[in-house]
This record gives C-alpha cells, sequence and structure tokens, in this order.
C-alpha cells in the first residue's frame, strides 16, 4: 500500500488557528493566551480518547454502506482454546470476522492464525505487547510495537493493513507511524465494555441494545477471567450472532463494511 498523502488534520489547522489567537493576545493579556493554549490541548486529549472525532487524523470507526450491514471484530487473541471455539460458532452460522492480534499472541499460537485465514476471515495489527499505555510511548517504541507485529505476520504470509490500537485509544505520533508503514487505524462503534471477557455476562444484551446499521463491533477472542463463565461467554457471542440477524442486520466481512481491503497479496 502506497503511503498516504500529506493532509492537514483538524488538530493541526486548529492548532494553528490557537497559536495564532494566543500570540494576538498575548501582549495585552498572557493569561488569556495561556487559556487559549490550554485549551488546545485539551481538545487534542480529548482527541486521544475518542479518535472517532477524527481530530486528530483520519480513523475508520464505523462503514457508510447505506445497507443494514454490521461487521465482528475480535481483538487481543489468538488464544486457547478460545479463538478455535470463537471460528467454529462463525462456521456454523457462515459468518466471517476479523481478528485483531497482538504480537506476543501471534507468536504463541502460529497455527491459529493459519487457521483463521484458512476459513476466510481477516487480520489485523493489535501491536506487539497490547500494553494498555502503548499511546504514552515515544515514537520509536510505537513504531517498534507496530513494525515488529508486521513482520510477525508478513512470516506467515500475512500482509494486513489494518491496526487498531489496543483500548482503542490513539495519540498524535500515531499517524506517523502508520503513514510510514502504510496502514490505516481501524477503531469500532459497538462494545458491550467486558474489559477483555472480565465482565461477559449479558454482552450479547449490551450489543444488541445498542447496534445500529455500519457498526463496527468490538469483542474479544481471550480466555474469560472468571472460570465459571467459560461456557456463558460462547452462548454470548452466539446470540449476538443471531441477535443480529433477527434485528435485520447481516453480518459483512470488515473489508465490506468499510470498502477498503484488511489484508494484501
Amino acid at each position: 500500500m502506497k503511503k498516504n498523502k500529506k493532509r492537514f488534520s483538524p488538530a493541526e489547522i486548529s492548532g494553528i488557528i490557537f497559536l495564532l489567537l494566543a500570540a494576538a493576545v498575548f501582549s495585552l493579556n498572557p493569561t488569556v493566551a495561556a487559556i487559549i493554549l490550554s485549551l488546545y490541548v485539551f481538545l487534542c486529549l480529548l482527541g486521544c480518547f475518542f479518535p472517532q472525532t477524527n481530530f486528530l487524523f483520519n480513523v475508520i470507526n464505523r462503514g457508510n454502506t447505506g445497507n443494514n450491514f454490521v461487521a465482528l471484530t475480535f481483538d487481543d487473541g489468538p488464544s486457547e482454546p478460545v479463538t478455535r471455539q470463537i471460528l467454529a460458532l462463525l462456521n456454523k452460522h457462515a459468518v466471517k470476522a476479523t481478528f485483531f492480534i497482538s504480537g506476543t499472541n501471534a507468536l504463541r499460537n502460529p497455527e491459529i492464525i493459519r487457521e483463521i485465514v484458512a476459513q476466510g476471515h481477516a487480520i489485523g495489527n493489535h501491536s506487539y505487547s497490547h500494553n494498555p499505555l502503548l499511546m504514552l510511548k515515544s515514537y520509536r517504541k510505537l513504531y517498534m510495537e507496530i513494525a515488529e507485529t508486521q513482520k510477525i505476520l508478513q512470516e506467515e504470509g500475512i500482509n494486513t493493513i489494518a491496526f487498531r490500537p489496543p483500548v482503542g485509544i490513539v495519540n498524535p505520533k500515531l499517524p506517523k507511524v502508520l503513514n510510514e508503514l502504510g496502514m490505516l487505524c481501524v477503531t469500532f462503534s459497538c462494545r458491550a465494555f467486558d474489559a477483555g471477557n472480565f465482565f461477559v455476562k449479558n454482552i450479547s444484551k449490551k450489543i444488541l441494545n445498542k447496534i445500529r446499521e455500519n457498526d463496527i463491533v468490538l469483542l474479544h477472542d481471550v480466555p474469560v477471567r472468571r472460570h465459571n463463565d467459560c461456557g456463558a461467554f460462547l452462548v454470548e457471542i452466539e446470540n449476538i450472532i443471531i441477535g443480529i440477524g433477527k434485528k435485520g442486520f447481516l453480518i459483512v466481512p470488515l473489508s465490506v463494511l468499510i470498502n477498503k481491503e484488511i489484508m494484501i497479496k
């Protein structure tokens, strides 16, 4: 994939405007100038935690198909046996999904990665270590986390161009990294706030109550944190798949929903 052409983001344009305003009032009232600059910093912080605003850079968080389509995505895996159990459910209902995997788990479970691809699902990059504080790290660390996972996947013959940041948080350094690697940032628009399968009870109800057309649904394919929830988790996943259909939505591959390839040959 070719590197994206440079375009000024709303954050960059706003930064110029806020800087000019601050400079204009500084001689009259330095305190007001400081407030103006502080407001800009606050807007940038909000942009990190709410990437769907596209304030910092373009982030894909939902589709725009004009149809009752939704896409399923699974984060943090692959893991044994959960990913294979989910694959069995997806196969049972003839549904294709996208798995955003971490580099460490890719190294542990290369055979599951091959199985994901063999069954027609897509794979995205979810950083190497899945550090929830990754976006607080340096540009060099951020680049290494994404590039190392790319290398691991490429050794399996997988060339993904989709990156999802851990916990869905971005920062101003990320677009430069992704541009260097020729990648897209893809987050989500519908989630159950399960804390990485810590709270799996009623996640189907939470998803189905809020799902809308063109949503990208966030789920996880890692072991549940509470042992007695193992069986219930798979029931919840199947309820989500069945419930989406009952609500009149069609589950399509993520590439169809966003009209962009997730993996390239």
